[in-house]
């Protein structure tokens, strides 16, 4: 009798452990992005979040078999839930800086960037980061705005959003607008009658995918997706869609 009941105790442990396997494989993941970036993270008309960022997220999920489910934040929102383990990760062109990675871990990087500095078409008093002057628009909480608070001379505006910025140039309201070198690019091309990127690059930046602190199992699972999509060459071919 009592061989029988160990024999029922051990086969109930086997099956609540497969049961905890099979739940921990398909956990939803929460993965938070700020979809006003272009062309990395965005929404379509449909009310889709795609882009460069979404496909690379994507493209690591399948190659680890994660259940991921991408959640539309505002930036600052974005990295005061990274910093509380609201979100087990986040993707949206976030930079690697020690400054943040104090608050949340950060994967290997998947891609290289820099800030550049628009202006609009017809302005000729700008034509590098030295002579910046007036307002220079920036997005809130982004290396962008770093660079353009290390200006001398000028105000600086910070927007929730880049688009806003943006539209402000456009209207004539700032001067300038230092932000990434992708969205710098993708604005600047659709709106060529108006906009142009002016000096050299202004840094080289590497981004990352933010994780929870804690979480370095899905930490590991995800610089094994990142090293596994390049090596198919898969980062390029995204660039190709994308960035060009």
């Amino acid at each position: 009798m009592k061989k029988a009941i160990w024999l029922v105790l051990i086969g109930l442990l086997i099956i609540s452990m497969l049961l905890v396997s099979c739940k921990s494989s398909t956990d939803k993941i929460r993965v938070a992005t700020d979809a006003t970036w272009a062309p990395f993270e965005y929404m379509d008309n449909n009310n889709n979040i795609i882009g460069f960022d979404i496909d690379v997220m994507t493209a690591i999920a399948e190659k680890q078999n994660l259940n991921i489910e991408f959640v539309n934040v505002a930036w600052d929102p974005l990295l005061a839930g990274m910093a509380q383990g609201t979100y087990d990760c986040a993707i949206s062109s976030i930079t690697i800086t020690e400054d943040r990675k104090k608050a949340m871990l950060f994967s290997d990087p998947y891609f290289v960037a820099g800030q550049m500095i628009i202006v609009a078409k017809d302005n000729t008093a700008i034509t590098s980061f030295d002579t910046l002057t007036g307002t220079v628009g920036a997005q809130l909480g982004t290396t962008g705005e770093m660079e353009a608070q290390n200006a001398a001379n000028v105000t600086v505006k910070s927007y929730d959003e880049i688009g806003l910025a943006f539209q402000d140039l456009m209207n004539g309201q700032i001067n300038a607008i230092i932000c990434d070198s992708p969205v710098a690019q993708n604005y600047v091309k659709k709106n060529q009658d108006k906009l142009k990127i002016v000096g050299d690059m202004l840094s080289s930046e590497n981004y990352g995918i933010a994780v929870a602190k804690g979480k370095t199992d899905l930490l590991n699972k995800i610089n094994a997706g990142i090293t596994a999509i390049k090596a198919e060459g898969l980062i390029e071919e995204l660039s190709a869609k994308w960035l060009q």
